[in-house]
């Protein structure tokens, strides 16, 4: 699984000490921000230094921005195509024809669904020239930015979130339905139920509920599910998410599969806003941050759940 991504645009060093300046409420040319603004109401997308910080927060408390792929995009409302299984290859003689295909590429809309934040900071630290503004509001910001796109990437329902993996219709297909317990033998099921081409590449996600619940189980002859060595399951890595669901009757605690086959995209990057008056009266300067992603599984038969009746 790799993680792609790319920044949207460079910033110079003039238009870093410029966006910096203005959120701080000291001098700048407002010429030196033309150019990279965003809308006019996020206000200013931030620099490329800013940008690191943020996304390495980001990635800490969103697992899907380390094993998903992520796309970056200028516009929110496109089209994005992936290619689909289109025939198997095979030999020919020569002067033969070859075998047919059938079209080879799904077609997605994608759309901008806004998340936002506000994160208050004290004039005092403001004014204060040891104080680093850029770790402490863009990490603030990359962590809780993080944990809701983390949670819309499993749960979101499509409208005012990304389509998540737990999705009825646009997400994992169920690989396998367990019937009372869930035992050794539905999770070797669920593991099985995934084509090969993408159990090369495919990793485990549950809760730590369902993770240590994972851990007691033991075949016939006494042997751990779970290798505790490497965190490994029939050896596939295994990742956690607070937002997955528990092993309940009707939730699917458990996904296996080739998670690059999801997509999460995002658009432009941070704005960043400061709101002077919001809080004046206690001493702080409150910032707005926007941000517009999306997300969904572009082929669902890459990553299977496992389903509780």
């Amino acid at each position: 699984m790799q993680n792609q991504k790319r920044f949207i645009r460079t910033t110079t060093p003039r238009y870093n000490s410029a966006f910096w300046n203005y959120q701080r409420d000291r001098v700048y040319d407002t010429a030196d921000l033309n150019g990279v603004c965003a809308e006019s109401a996020a206000g200013y997308f931030i620099p490329n230094e800013g940008e690191v910080v943020f996304r390495a927060a980001a990635e800490k408390t969103n697992i899907f921005r380390r094993i998903a792929s992520v796309i970056s995009t200028e516009s929110g409302n496109v089209r994005i195509k992936t290619m689909k299984p289109t025939g198997a290859a095979e030999f020919v003689g020569e002067n033969l024809a070859y075998p047919k295909s059938e079209n080879g590429y799904h077609s997605f809309a994608t759309n901008a669904h806004k998340i936002a934040k506000l994160s208050l900071v004290s004039n005092k630290c403001l004014n204060d020239a040891g104080f680093d503004i850029v770790t402490a509001l863009l990490g603030d910001m990359g962590r809780e930015f993080g944990k809701a796109e983390e949670d819309a990437c499993i749960n979101g329902d499509g409208t005012t979130r990304p389509f998540g993996l737990l999705h009825p219709s646009e997400g994992a297909e169920v690989g396998v339905t367990a019937d009372g317990t869930l035992s050794f033998d539905d999770v070797k099921a669920l593991f099985f139920s995934l084509d090969a081409e993408h159990r090369r590449e495919a990793a485990w996600l549950m809760n730590d509920e369902t993770a240590f619940y994972l851990r007691t189980l033991k075949d016939d002859v006494g042997n751990y599910l779970w290798r505790d060595a490497d965190d490994t399951i029939l050896g596939h890595k295994v990742y956690t998410s607070p937002y997955m669901p528990q092993i309940n009757s009707g939730n699917s605690p458990i996904l296996f599969g080739d998670f690059s086959y999801y997509w999460f995209m995002e658009r432009g990057g941070l704005a960043l806003q400061p709101l002077r008056e919001l809080y004046a009266e206690f001493g702080a300067t409150a910032f707005a941050g926007t941000a517009f992603v999306d997300g969904r599984l572009v082929r669902r038969e890459a990553v299977k759940a496992l389903t509780t009746a």
